[in-house]
């Protein structure tokens, strides 16, 4: 049975702080070049059965870390999504609209294929 090392579990403390930085930074070439390092480095916990005597506070840390890191994922895909949202809806052809005397919303775009005329 092996066992996770205390060295792997600090690494993966600071790779997950450096994680954290270029998250809240929104830097995607860090991010990129971090993942294969942090791939490596989870495969080598997770071959890793039960950590050394000693290690369970840096196995709590490194799940917290991960926590926290999955959080800011999650904003920065909503950041994302918001903002393809804004993007779709400013870059929408205007719509015309105005109430008709029951109240109710109405366009008044004319007609496809038809000339508008103006005074």
């Amino acid at each position: 049975m092996s066992r996770s090392s205390k060295p792997d579990l600090t690494r993966m403390l600071t790779l997950l702080e450096q994680e954290r930085k270029a998250l809240r930074a929104y830097d995607l070439d860090r991010l990129s070049r971090l993942a294969p390092r942090k791939e490596a480095l989870l495969a080598r916990l997770e071959a890793g059965i039960a950590p050394q005597d000693g290690a369970e506070s840096l196995v709590h840390a490194v799940r917290d870390g991960a926590r926290e890191n999955a959080q800011l994922y999650q904003a920065a895909i909503q950041g994302l999504q918001d903002a393809r949202s804004l993007i779709t809806r400013c870059t929408a052809p205007p719509d015309d609209r105005t109430y008709s005397r029951d109240g109710a919303r109405q366009v008044i775009d004319p007609p496809a294929g038809t000339v508008q005329r103006r005074a």
